[in-house]
């Protein structure tokens, strides 16, 4: 009678039982240090002849049982050998000041199994984590250098220290870009609010400032292949950037004419060529964001609100050039000016809603102008907002065609119904799980160290259950987690049936899984649970 099982996680197959035999797996308990010194040899010599031996005369269970032993006896025996040559190195290389006593050597403890996690380096730098633990004198008392944080000597171009700069003087950027034209034309700088929004201008000076002299000077770069983490070579390799010379020119002091013509915030358009830190911020951001779709998308937008600012601006200097409420088409002086002509520029922009008709050539020309402005660059950011939006439900789109194809082939080939729910709600399970069916095929893209990192961290937690890994080294975990392959089944599938030849071995990873059995097959011989091993190993 065939022995259904269902399971979650695969490397090999599963081992067959008699009739009402119950699969049961034997582990030795953990070996001494003393024992491992005694015996490591005489197991190394001696537990393949043993395999071999045993091999003619044990059949069914207990020669799986044996293979098993074995197996984990070659475990601990390599385990333990690379201990003791790590035990060697650290003695030869450390000279001990005194000998240990007896209640220290007995105090020792054999370290546990290295965390897999470790291996994968960390790019951090700790410069950006550098607290000094001295302590610092103020007037009458000490205070602690631990919370005192002291600022990296170079920054990560991804750190979050430098992207949350570059946030501010992005800020600083939109506001002059919004505030320049704003003020010169619309006149809604007055005489009352001026000190104020002199304050916020030259507020946005100094963090221009700051970010030649303190931030851009630091940003580490890429050389060879290798980062440059020097000081004096980031500083140099800054000032031979173009951006560096667009960064000077936007602080040109140009409001010193301020004195001369007075008032005018026209004078602070070099403000304006501190766009590339705006565009730096948009693809730092987009490198690190959970979700970079909305910053596409919210960049796009900031562009077609701009694009309309200036048209809006352009057809109020256009009002006062012909004078206000003069004819139809100009501005009437009627409610809030700058909403008023952001609506005309908005409808003019995107061809929506019905305009004033032109009186006379100037007027025909400026709208010739926005619509063509309309028609070309707003198409062009429209078409790149439905780009990313079909970039963001790509994988979505996939399993949906994916699942149409398949129901489609299924009800061609009379499949029967319960097949077809068995398969829908199988692509359900895997989607809503991994949010992928191609979850394989992600990785290929990576090199070999770097996939073996992401399936480590993955992987781990799977590894750490099953007590045949417990003792294996740091090299043979990092190669055993490139061959997992996560599987789904159902409840109720069978995995593997009596007399089928096994070629993988199964790790259960989340749920349950029961040995069947009886004439019948509805007798529950056992049930392995999370961390279980069945298969051929």
């Amino acid at each position: 009678m065939d022995l259904p099982m269902p399971v979650v996680d695969r490397m090999s197959s599963l081992q067959t039982y008699s009739q009402g035999s119950i699969p049961t797996i034997i582990i030795e308990p953990p070996v001494t240090s003393k024992e491992t010194t005694r015996n490591s040899y005489r197991r190394k010599s001696c537990s393949l002849e043993s395999l071999h031996s045993e091999e003619g005369s044990w059949t069914g269970s207990d020669k799986a049982s044996s293979v098993y032993r074995g197996i984990h006896r070659l475990v601990q025996t390599f385990a333990d050998r690379a201990y003791r040559v790590k035990e060697r190195v650290v003695v030869q290389s450390s000279t001990p000041p005194s000998t240990p006593s007896n209640d220290e050597v007995k105090k020792e403890k054999k370290p546990d199994r290295p965390h897999p996690e470790p291996l994968i380096q960390n790019d951090d730098t700790p410069a950006a984590n550098d607290w000094m633990e001295e302590e610092k004198g103020f007037w009458c008392c000490r205070i602690s250098k631990q919370l005192l944080p002291t600022f990296p000597k170079v920054l990560e171009p991804q750190s979050k220290i430098y992207i949350s700069w570059l946030l501010i003087v992005t800020l600083c950027f939109v506001y002059n870009a919004w505030s320049i034209f704003l003020r010169a034309l619309f006149k809604y700088q007055t005489p009352e609010n001026l000190p104020y929004l002199l304050g916020i201008d030259y507020f946005c000076d100094a963090v221009y400032i700051v970010d030649i002299l303190v931030f851009k000077v630091r940003v580490k770069y890429i050389q060879d292949g290798l980062w440059v983490d020097d000081l004096a070579a980031t500083k140099n390799n800054y000032f031979k950037k173009s951006m560096f010379k667009m960064d000077l020119l936007s602080l040109l002091p140009l409001d010193l004419l301020y004195l001369v013509y007075g008032f005018n915030a026209l004078f602070r358009f070099p403000r304006m060529l501190k766009v590339q830190t705006f565009w730096e911020f948009f693809n730092r951001i987009d490198a690190v964001a959970k979700s970079p779709y909305i910053i596409r998308i919210l960049r796009t937008l900031i562009y077609m609100l701009y694009l309309i600012h200036l048209n809006a601006c352009a057809y109020y200097a256009m009002s006062v050039w012909e004078g206000i409420g003069s004819n139809d088409w100009v501005f009437q002086g009627e409610g809030n000016a700058y909403v008023r002509c952001m609506y005309f520029a908005t409808k003019t922009a995107t061809s929506i809603g019905k305009n004033p008709k032109p009186k006379n050539e100037y007027e025909y020309i400026f709208m010739t102008f926005s619509w063509l402005t309309g028609v070309f660059i707003f198409a062009f950011l429209i078409g790149q907002i439905r780009d990313i939006v079909a970039t963001a439900t790509q994988n979505t789109t996939q399993y949906q065609q994916v699942t149409d194809q398949m129901i489609q082939y299924m009800r061609n080939l009379n499949v029967p119904e319960n097949l077809q729910y068995r398969v829908r709600l199988w692509l359900n399970h895997t989607w809503e799980q991994q949010k992928t069916l191609y979850e394989s095929k992600i990785l290929d893209s990576l090199p070999k160290k770097m996939k073996t990192d992401v399936a480590l961290n993955v992987h781990y937690n799977t590894l750490v259950k099953v007590q045949l890994f417990k003792d294996c080294d740091e090299a043979l975990l990092r190669d055993l987690v490139l061959k997992l392959q996560p599987l789904l089944f159902l409840p109720g599938d069978y995995i593997c049936k009596k007399g089928e030849m096994g070629r993988e071995m199964y790790i259960v990873n989340k749920g349950l899984v029961q040995v069947m059995g009886g004439e019948k097959g509805d007798v529950v011989l056992a049930t392995l649970s999370e961390g279980s091993v069945f298969g051929e190993i």
